[in-house]
């Protein structure tokens, strides 16, 4: 496959492109080479008259089409590869192709305006190009735009106003809390810049410079009294579908509630007493050694185990999911109020700081990426201060020449 550069610009590569063609397809596009010495390289597609693709020494790879009109050469940038498929790009071609063919030009800002993406456009786009490849949370994404967002699905995205915005930040911070309305503005800030850095909206996005709520970290868990009662209550509670077990282990690992709900048995080495999680919230694999009650746990479960899945469920996932109603009966049974089940990964990593156990240690066993994730851990870390506070105290006693205020 030959190459040509475009060192003297559009113009020198527009020259060649009839001869510099191939069969564009995902395969052959993710092939080409990185140029080392010019700027970009343009390669033009068999089967789209028109479409060419521009590769940057950084390694971007950019989908235009081109027309020449009076021997002048102009260029309709599309989209990137790999966001925008092969596919998409030869149809976006054929539209441009169109709109020229009418006399129309594809700059014009009034057809512009015509095949602009609306928000739901916008955020279906967001989703399937980047969101499904490289997040985690995609149900969390998906269903925070169902639950605030979709009444305005069909709206283009420059009707939008930032007051709009503001005030939908303020109607879900009032009904749904400071934390899901900053979840929001997150997920909708990120979606529609996406959308601009791949080129496929060009107005401004009216979720910059929206500012988040001030929220306080959550520092719930379990205290030493509370312990008993929770332990006397799950001791008794029924463990049928394995719900009980599935606390334990939740409580013992301080894993989060989907790596243990979607915990499988090729994933837990019973002999060596670990448990590799696949994929964090992080995106990234995490090893856990298995503390002696999660062990035992494991080991008399493995003796029934008859699917691949360590908490088995009768739903589409196969495994136990989000058990609410019972997590409430427990909490009823045992008298307990304010509780999450996150508290329980909150409740392990709070008992290692009380135990003097250093904020890397904690982080590594709950599998923080950032440091700052596991900083409110060091709240709890009280012997060494009380430690200080006591010398304090002597030294001040000591320099006045008493034992005590007794």
């Amino acid at each position: 496959m030959a190459i040509f550069s475009a060192k003297g610009g559009i113009k020198g590569a527009s020259e060649n492109m009839e001869k510099q063609k191939f069969s564009f397809t995902k395969h052959t596009i993710e092939d080409l080479p990185i140029p080392s010495e010019s700027r970009c390289v343009y390669y033009g597609d068999t089967k789209s008259h028109g479409l060419f693709i521009a590769v940057t020494r950084n390694g971007r790879k950019t989908f235009y089409f081109r027309r020449k009109k009076n021997q002048i050469s102009q260029r309709f940038v599309i989209g990137g590869f790999p966001d925008l498929s092969v596919e998409q790009a030869r149809n976006k071609a054929l539209e441009i192709a169109s709109l020229i063919a009418k006399g129309e030009s594809p700059h014009d800002e009034r057809k512009v305006k015509k095949t602009e993406l609306t928000l739901g456009e916008s955020f279906e786009a967001y989703l399937n190009g980047h969101v499904k490849q490289h997040c985690v949370a995609v149900k969390n994404i998906e269903g925070d735009f169902r639950r605030y967002l979709s009444d305005w699905n069909d709206r283009k995205l420059s009707s939008i106003t930032k007051g709009e915005v503001q005030n939908r930040m303020n109607k879900v911070g009032e009904e749904n809390g400071k934390t899901a309305a900053n979840h929001m503005l997150s997920y909708a800030r990120a979606a529609i810049n996406w959308c601009i850095k791949n080129e496929l909206i060009n107005c401004a996005n009216p979720w910059v410079g929206i500012k988040k709520y001030r929220t306080q970290a959550r520092e719930r868990f379990l205290s030493r009294t509370e312990l008993l009662s929770f332990f006397s209550a799950l001791k008794e509670f029924p463990n049928d579908t394995g719900m009980r077990d599935y606390l334990y282990i939740s409580l013992f690992t301080g894993a989060r509630r989907s790596n243990v709900l979607s915990m499988r048995w090729q994933d837990v080495d019973l002999d060596l007493g670990i448990w590799r999680i696949p994929r964090t919230k992080s995106g990234d694999s995490h090893t856990l050694p298995l503390p002696s009650m999660a062990l035992a746990i494991l080991c008399e479960r493995s003796e029934t185990k008859a699917s691949e899945w360590v908490f088995p469920g009768p739903g589409e996932t196969g495994h136990l999911v989000e058990p609410k109603r019972s997590w409430h009966a427990l909490l009823r049974k045992a008298e307990l109020s304010n509780l999450r089940m996150h508290d329980l990964r909150r409740t392990l990593g709070s008992y290692m700081a009380m135990g003097n156990q250093s904020l890397q240690m904690i982080g590594k066993v709950l599998g923080h990426k950032s440091p700052t994730a596991t900083q409110i851990y060091a709240r709890m870390a009280f012997d060494p201060i009380r430690e200080a506070m006591e010398k304090a105290q002597n030294d001040m006693l000591s320099a006045a020449g008493i034992s005590n205020v007794a």
